[in-house]
């Protein structure tokens, strides 16, 4: 560091020295000259002093009597005093010295030397040139005004153009900075004043006129003794016009200028009561057209772009903060506001508590509280995150326990607990509150509480935030449809059985003849009716057959049946557009499952607990409807229908059969959709008889048994929405 400092002393001293070296060559000059006739100045005769505190005058008198020499001595030099020694030196190189330690200088008149303190010449001021150049015929003009008194730069304007520039006597000293190059003067005129703080009106005679921007009016309210506000002048690129002053509806036209500006120009021109809890000098420019809006629709807008760029610059520099590793380096921003409170506008940050607004927003159509689906078909207020592979309606777990989907309670063999409690009995289902999906950015700075007994809002926070969740609010609160669906289910089921066959044996004892003959054959002969039948073919001639045992038996069995059975059932339910509505009809029935405990070695005793457990065979029907806006409806439809079938054991589960639709359709209002196609058909051949004898014609008949049966059953579901505004 010193080493820089002796570096800058020395190149001070340097231009210094090279400043006045014309000087002091000059003087020594004239010296050496003097000295040809003088010999105190010459080299060959040198001078020995040494004095303290002596005046400069004393000094150079001293020397003069000692030499021989004419001086005549400025009486300001008894101001100075010295303090040298100066040993060996010529009388010459001391003057020349003392000149230039004291800034003396020495006038020559013959052998007379005038020593006095040198005066600096007074330089010329060379007036500063502006570039400028003007089209006369197109009035285009290109300037380059640097730092430039006002008067100066207007003058030049004035002269190179002929235009006359008029300018309050304020601003005659005022520096100017502008560069504009080939623009249209008044376009260019505008441009300066807005550049330098300047209000410029042309006037209808040609005059340009300049004021400053903002002028303080002095004078004082007669009534109060307190000083008027400043009035602002607009800048040129700030114009509005008021197109109805009642309701507050303005024309604008403006380009990044200070909100502060707008506010107040437009504020007074509408003359309202305007209240600042903090200054707006720091909230920020806007720009904005519109050839008719409200005020303060106006001011909403302006704030709200004030905002978004304030938050995309602090986003920006938190990004850069990380980049560099400075996470901790974010600041917070201030976002200004307005609220309106009668007649009064105030203004401010967010979080003051001027500006903080308290309301209670009610619901007129929609239902603050919405119900989840707990259907497993995705929840219907957080559509946005359900997942799209998630199973829709029932019998997605337990086979058994497909359309109730709840967990059940086992009944003990005494009788306690409680019965599977079906889809009907179901009241688990969870309640959400509309303020869960709302945007985040809506209810960012805002706090709201729901009441759910008066169907409202309690909302607080910034008054602009508040009012635009009401405007969001208003445009939600519509009446949500009701959707009425009809279902019909048809269940067509027929069967064709044909049985025939004769069957021959001896039992243990005589069997009697019994059985039936119409409508179904089913006959059973004794071995007395056999024998009978086999004596009335006696008489024919030698042809002999002979008897049967006592035990002997023969059955005769034919049978054919035919049934058409059609099945009609057409539930009715309605739910509110976008929730599940699910209806069920069903059957329980109970299977036990026994547990054996043995406890002890010695003298071991046995504990045995009988628990029944629930199976449900019903019908189900689960429907989700979503209207769009053109008036169709999209349905979410599962359909679940389930029997009872035989058991193997008493205490085992029945089989179940289940026929099950899911499926997702797009529909018109109170068009009907067919779901169907789910159709079981069966069909069985089978016999049995006396090997070779069962294949022969017409005998195959008294030596087998036949069994035909053919069967089939079809589903059909018939779904029909009505939309109810």
């Amino acid at each position: 560091m010193k080493k820089y400092i002796l570096i800058i002393l020395c190149f001070i001293q340097f231009s210094v020295f090279a400043q006045e070296t014309p000087r002091i060559e000059a003087i020594k000059s004239q010296i050496e000259t003097l000295a040809v006739d003088n010999v105190g100045l010459t080299e060959n005769v040198k001078t020995d002093i040494s004095v303290a505190n002596v005046s400069l005058s004393s000094f150079l008198l001293a020397v003069a009597e000692i030499h021989k020499l004419n001086f005549n001595i400025s009486s300001e030099l008894n101001k100075i005093t010295i303090a040298n020694n100066f040993p060996n030196v010529t009388v010459a190189d001391l003057l020349v010295f003392l000149c230039k330690e004291h800034e003396l200088t020495i006038e020559f008149t013959g052998n007379i030397l005038s020593i006095k303190k040198y005066i600096k010449p007074v330089e010329k001021i060379v007036p500063k040139t502006i570039p400028m150049s003007y089209d006369m015929k197109n009035d285009r003009v290109s300037l380059d005004i640097k730092n430039d008194t006002l008067y100066t730069a207007f003058k030049k304007i004035m002269d190179k153009t002929g235009k006359n520039l008029v300018f309050s006597s304020d601003i005659e000293n005022k520096p100017i900075t502008f560069y504009v190059n080939n623009a249209s003067f008044d376009d260019a005129m505008g441009q300066l004043a807005y550049a330098n703080g300047l209000y410029m009106e042309k006037a209808s005679n040609g005059f340009y006129i300049f004021e400053n921007d903002v002028q303080a009016v002095a004078t004082e309210n007669s009534t109060s003794g307190t000083p008027k506000p400043q009035v602002r002048r607009r800048k040129s690129n700030f114009d509005f016009k008021v197109l109805d002053k009642q309701r507050k509806i303005v024309e604008v036209n403006f380009t990044n200028v200070p909100i502060d500006a707008v506010i107040h120009d437009i504020g007074t021109a509408l003359d309202i009561d305007i209240f600042t809890s903090t200054p707006l000098t720091d909230a920020g420019t806007a720009s904005f057209t519109s050839k008719s809006i409200y005020f303060d629709d106006l001011l909403t807008k302006m704030f709200e772009s004030n905002q978004t760029n304030l938050m995309i610059e602090s986003a920006n520099n938190n990004n850069r903060n990380t980049n560099q590793n400075n996470p901790s380096a974010n600041t917070a921003q201030t976002f200004f506001t307005f609220k309106k409170d009668r007649n009064m506008y105030i203004f401010g940050t967010a979080n003051q508590l001027s500006l903080r607004e308290i309301s209670i927003i009610p619901l007129m159509h929609r239902s603050i509280e919405l119900l989840t689906d707990t259907s497993g078909a995705g929840n219907t207020t957080r559509a946005r995150s359900s997942n799209v592979g998630q199973n829709t309606g029932f019998g997605t777990s337990n086979q058994f326990d497909s359309f109730s989907n709840t967990g059940r309670t086992t009944l003990n063999r005494a009788g306690q607990g409680n019965q599977g409690n079906g889809i009907a009995n179901t009241n688990n289902s969870q309640a959400e509150a509309l303020i869960n999906i709302l945007p985040s950015d809506l209810i960012a700075d805002l706090q709201i509480e729901a009441d759910y007994e008066l169907n409202s809002f309690y909302v607080s926070g910034p008054s602009s935030s508040v009012k635009r969740f009401r405007n969001f609010v208003e445009k939600i609160d519509k009446p949500v449809p009701v959707i009425l669906i009809e279902v019909m289910l048809i269940d067509v089921s027929k069967l064709s059985v044909v049985e025939t066959g004769i069957s021959w044996g001896i039992g243990d004892s005589p069997t009697r003849t019994s059985g039936s003959l119409f409508p179904n054959t089913n006959l059973t002969l004794g071995a007395e009716t056999v024998n009978r039948v086999i004596g009335g073919f006696d008489g024919f001639g030698s042809f002999n057959l002979g008897k049967v045992v006592p035990e002997f038996f023969a059955n005769i069995s034919a049978m054919e049946q035919d049934g058409d059975i059609k099945i009609r059932s057409t539930p009715k339910i309605s739910t509110l557009n976008g929730h599940r509505a699910t209806l069920s009809n069903g059957t329980t029935s109970y299977y036990a499952v026994t547990q054996r405990n043995i406890y002890g070695t010695d003298n071991p005793q046995t504990s045995e607990i009988t628990n029944y457990y629930p199976i449900d065979a019903e019908l189900g029907i689960s429907i989700k409807p979503i209207v769009s806006g053109d008036g169709q409806v999209t349905l979410d439809i599962f359909v679940i229908q389930s029997t009872f079938g035989n058991r193997i054991d008493d205490a085992a589960p029945p089989d179940i059969s289940s026929r099950e639709f899911r499926s997702i359709i797009r529909m018109r209002d109170q068009d009907i959709a067919v779901l169907g196609g789910i159709e079981a058909k069966e069909k069985r051949d089978e016999g049995n008889g006396v090997p070779f004898l069962a294949r022969i014609p017409v005998i195959k008949w008294f030596f087998s048994k036949r069994k035909r049966q053919d069967s089939k059953s079809k589903l059909t579901v018939l779904i029909k929405p009505t939309v109810i505004y």
